[in-house]
């Protein structure tokens, strides 16, 4: 007897391992698992990159970023009451603490004193300087510098001559020099001149550029005082210190010598 089935037309089975759509719907399930991966993996890196640009945010590019978005911390207008408080070194002092560092401690020293300064000293206190200096140099901040606008002087330690100082006064608004070369700046704990930067010279010696938090008023040789203002912004990516350094053997004997008090008043 010979039974034969009807069929619907097709007489050919896929003997292959498995239907058409069965393959199509794997194919699917493994794109779509390549996709979430993608995307989660981006979404880690976009939130490791934001924590290490507003964690670090002295650091060039990171500071750009920063200010494209505004999302840079205003500096604080600190006063005599409200500076924060903060170690304090004279010359020979700070010439024994830095000195040995070696240039890759230094660098990391100098990221730590800007990044505390851009975050207004939350978690870390100021290095502040004191001593008396005599002023070898002072000149007027331009778009170029690290502060755009104010003075800067070039100072050295009047009893140690290995430390040289840069005094920034940003926001200062004056056509003239406030002070002269030869005047001597001396710098108490009132005048709060945190360190932002150190910079090994020549002959052993170093040099630190500070600015004054208390931003109210400093007092010069000739007994006018002059108030300053926080920057908005810094040209981070500028060079550091801000003036050149003038030698060893530069201090001459000036006639008449005048004595200037670089420290706020309430």
């Amino acid at each position: 007897m010979q039974v034969k089935f009807l069929s619907d037309g097709s007489e050919y089975r896929s003997y292959g391992g498995g239907s058409t759509t069965q393959k199509k719907e794997g194919g699917g399930i493994f794109w779509w698992a390549v996709l979430i991966t993608l995307l989660m993996g981006a979404a880690t890196f976009c939130w490791f990159f934001s924590i290490m640009v507003f964690s670090q945010p002295e650091k060039p590019f990171n500071y750009k970023i920063l200010a494209k978005f505004k999302k840079v911390t205003p500096l604080r207008p600190y006063t005599l009451y409200t500076a924060p408080a903060g170690k304090a070194f004279g010359p020979r002092e700070l010439l024994t603490e830095f000195y040995p560092y070696s240039l890759e401690q230094l660098q990391l020293r100098n990221d730590l004193l800007k990044r505390t300064y851009l975050k207004n000293y939350q978690h870390e206190q100021p290095v502040y300087l004191l001593g008396s200096y005599k002023v070898l140099e002072v000149r007027q901040l331009t778009e170029g510098d690290v502060f755009s606008s104010g003075w800067v002087l070039h100072a050295r330690a009047s009893e140690f001559e290995d430390v040289d100082m840069e005094f920034v006064m940003p926001g200062l608004s004056l056509a003239d020099a406030p002070c002269a070369a030869g005047d001597v700046i001396k710098l108490d704990k009132r005048a709060y001149a945190s360190v932002l930067h150190l910079e090994r010279l020549g002959q052993d010696r170093v040099c630190a550029t500070v600015v004054p938090l208390a931003y109210q008023t400093v007092v010069f040789a000739n007994g006018k005082s002059h108030s300053l203002t926080p920057p908005e912004l810094l040209n981070i990516e500028s060079v550091w210190p801000l003036t050149r350094d003038p030698g060893a053997e530069s201090i001459k004997p000036v006639d008449g010598e005048k004595v200037g008090i670089a420290a706020t008043q309430p």
